[in-house]
């Protein structure tokens, strides 16, 4: 059984990590490292939606092995960790071990599998979703993980078979931002792939979901949980900049 909560008022939530502003999804609503919103995906319900903007915040891969767990939820990895927000990661075998490419914080953990799946990357220039055969790896590779299917290519959605689920999904856009998007009820991949094109992604990639697909967002006083049916041991988490690395990642005061 899953449980969503939510305590929050209005549509839309801008989270400042540290406070929150609300208004309505057709008001203004004040710049933000992080914006909260339920949204509804077409034939298919309503969804969390997080809008993550790099350049005042960061996505890092939570390995649950690192807390001494096989398995942890998107709640404890946040009160472990710190995190803003936290949603579920990739697929993990049935011993817990992630079924693919795994890298954190700069070291890789699992290698790559040959497989038709996609990757999800960070790296000096941001946040990028490619299929597996275009992966190039490097020294540069901050965060990493392989899953499958990707939705979106290039801004046109993929021709997915219509098989309905909970889902958990990420998406870039042109503009450096991410959308990582939970659905707690079943939500059709070729849908998805719709919303997140109308959105005006570039590239989206489903990660694992149904009783995998959890999110926990916690930040001044707003608290969001959509419960997911059991741990996982990989996760995605969202964290704040400090004011230094947010003014390299602007490029002030490079010469």
């Amino acid at each position: 059984m899953t449980l969503s909560r939510v305590f929050a008022r209005g549509l839309l939530v801008a989270v400042l990590f540290g406070s929150f502003a609300v208004g309505t999804a057709g008001g203004d609503t004040p710049a933000a490292d992080l914006v909260y919103r339920r949204v509804e995906i077409p034939g298919a319900g309503s969804a969390h939606e997080l809008e993550i903007d790099l350049l005042s915040a960061e996505l890092r891969v939570l390995d649950s092995r690192d807390y001494k767990k096989p398995a942890m939820t998107a709640r404890e990895f946040a009160l472990a960790t710190g995190a803003a927000a936290v949603i579920n990661g990739p697929f993990f075998d049935v011993d817990g071990s992630p079924m693919g490419l795994l890298v954190v914080d700069s070291k890789q953990r699992q290698k790559l599998r040959r497989a038709d799946w996609g990757v999800f990357y960070l790296d000096g220039a941001g946040a990028h979703i490619v299929h597996t055969r275009d992966y190039g790896g490097g020294g540069g590779i901050k965060q990493a993980f392989q899953v499958g299917p990707r939705l979106v290519v290039d801004g046109e959605p993929l021709g997915l078979k219509p098989q309905s689920a909970r889902r958990t999904a990420l998406c870039t856009k042109s503009s450096g931002k991410v959308i990582a998007l939970v659905a707690g009820t079943s939500v059709g991949a070729s849908d998805l792939a719709a919303y997140f094109v109308a959105s005006g992604c570039k590239d989206a990639l489903n990660l694992d979901g149904g009783p995998s697909s959890q999110l926990f967002v916690r930040s001044g006083g707003l608290e969001v949980e959509e419960e997911g049916g059991t741990g996982v041991p990989i996760a995605l988490g969202v964290f704040p900049k400090r004011p230094a690395e947010r003014r390299k990642s602007d490029g002030a005061g490079c010469l």
